[in-house]
């Protein structure tokens, strides 16, 4: 009875490491075909039960069945045989070989019993993609892939190469567009047809909604409910997330004033922007809206010297700005949060101090000029830790051993001290759960409230609605609208995306 009903039945599972209680006497049944999502704030313990499923961790105590057999898995390839595949937060794959290959990797196609089979590698990879319409080149390098293609890769290739019974998928639309996210839903739906069961790792709660059928909310290392998702509603869910209610999602503040502290005039990047040109006054905060490949984030990086404009103008306070590079910029008093965090923001070897004073490391210097004031530097990382609720054991913490919550409000920290004369944000929230999401619109609505011009993108449209006061809409490197108001629909955003 069990083997039918239930694909993966977990039983006091415990697991801790050195004093750290992570996962506390856990239960948890996964039916078979179903689509079995997992919530919880960063820190929960989802990251540990999964990697414990998937071989990476073994648990301390409890037991896990699959298929009604005992497991207890070694490593994530014996998993895998065993009939449970996982897709990992961060992609998986080697940048230089091509897609084909990264397809097929551990698993190629044989003639004659050693040799590789290229003739089948590669049109066996590019019939998968081309049965579900992805426009992808199985002889292309991975490296050449956008990350929302390289993440539909490795999907695609999860779903082919596993005869899985279980499927973990942590944060699977995670830099996806959302023609990508509605193809992995249709794969999804296959997978549930034929009896595969999905752990569906998120804290997008929309999507929660519209393709799980039951979620386990945990907290703190423990299992407080599992709900069919039309018996349970978003705000009992964030509620069972962080354990008390939270304020108001998106907080008010005044409308911004009169004065424009920025002005941006034609700026243009060669083949990616043309043009560009708006204002932000004081205390707003502007979206910058636009699908994959609009040039929306070329937006950000080009402002902030990243890339270097091929013509056009930045004011600031009645001041032309110079954009040359990021240490230029600043100098200039711009401070901006990149979209990936890992690669382009944080030291993810150095300490929640160092990462916290990163760009204002001049300023902690002794009078001398060449010693580090480190009472200080430790003194401004403990204030900001309690100012945004940084979870680290702290400021002499490694900011990679950190949650993805707590590494993106480390980096966030580093522009909340010193003066800055505009903030660039780019996908300020993404991957970190409701309760830090609160925490980080609070900061950025404060910020705005103080006079300070926000610009910020984010693929998520709610982000954009419940924040912004104006929304630049890019389409093909130029702006197809500005939003102002109760014009800023998810409608109204995604019309003017496709079309000027």
């Amino acid at each position: 009875m069990t083997q039918a009903v239930h694909t993966l039945e977990i039983k006091g599972l415990s697991k801790s490491f050195g004093s750290n209680k992570v996962i506390s006497d856990l239960d948890l049944q996964v039916r078979k075909g179903e689509v079995h999502a997992l919530m919880g704030e960063n820190g929960a313990g989802k990251s540990t039960l999964i990697k414990i499923i998937s071989g990476v961790h073994r648990a301390d105590e409890g037991t896990i069945r699959l298929n009604g057999e005992l497991v207890a898995f070694i490593s994530p390839h014996e998993a895998q045989v065993g009939g449970v595949a996982t897709l990992f937060q961060e992609i998986q794959e080697i940048p230089d070989l091509t897609v084909a290959e990264n397809f097929y990797a551990g698993n190629e196609p044989m003639k004659h019993g050693m040799l590789i089979d290229w003739k089948a590698l590669f049109g066996g990879a590019q019939a998968e993609f081309d049965a579900i319409g992805l426009k992808i080149d199985a002889k292309m390098k991975m490296r050449h892939l956008t990350p929302s293609s390289r993440k539909m890769v490795e999907i695609v290739r999860a779903v082919h190469q596993s005869g899985a019974s279980v499927i973990i998928m942590d944060e699977p639309t995670a830099n996806l567009n959302q023609g990508e996210i509605d193809a992995l839903f249709s794969m999804i739906g296959v997978l549930k047809n034929r009896g595969i069961s999905i752990i569906y790792v998120s804290h997008r709660m929309r999507e929660i909604f519209q393709i799980a059928d039951r979620v386990s909310v945990l907290r703190d290392g423990r299992l407080v409910r599992t709900e069919s998702t039309d018996k349970i509603t978003e705000d009992e869910i964030v509620k069972l997330m962080v354990g008390r209610d939270l304020p108001e999602f998106y907080p008010k503040r005044p409308p911004p004033g009169d004065t424009v502290r920025m002005k941006v005039r034609d700026l243009s990047v060669d083949a990616a922007l043309d043009g560009i040109s708006f204002d932000v006054r004081q205390g707003e905060i502007l979206g910058i809206a636009g699908l994959e490949g609009s040039g929306a984030t070329m937006v950000m990086k080009a402002l902030f010297g990243l890339v270097k404009p091929s013509r056009g103008t930045v004011e600031i306070d009645g001041n032309l700005v110079t954009i040359t590079n990021p240490r230029r910029s600043i100098e200039q008093g711009l401070a901006y949060v990149p979209e990936d965090r890992k690669a382009d923001g944080l030291f993810l070897n150095k300490t929640v101090a160092f990462n916290v004073v990163a760009s204002s490391l001049r300023s902690h210097f002794s009078w001398l000029g060449f010693v580090v004031r480190r009472r200080a530097v430790d003194q401004t990382a403990a204030d900001v830790s309690r100012r945004l609720r940084i979870k680290a054991d702290g400021p002499a913490a490694k900011v990679g051993s950190l949650s993805g919550g707590n590494q993106e409000k480390t980096l966030g920290g580093r522009w909340v001290i010193g003066s800055h004369s505009a903030l660039l944000l780019e996908e300020p929230t993404r991957g970190v759960d409701i309760g830090a999401k609160v925490e980080i619109y609070g900061e950025i609505n404060a910020l705005a409230k103080s006079g300070l011009p926000v610009i910020l993108y984010s693929s998520e449209l709610l982000e954009l609605i419940g924040l912004c006061d104006r929304v630049v809409v890019i389409r093909r490197g130029k702006v197809s609208a500005i939003l102002a108001g109760g014009d800023i629909t998810e409608e109204a955003i995604l019309e003017k995306a496709l079309t000027n």
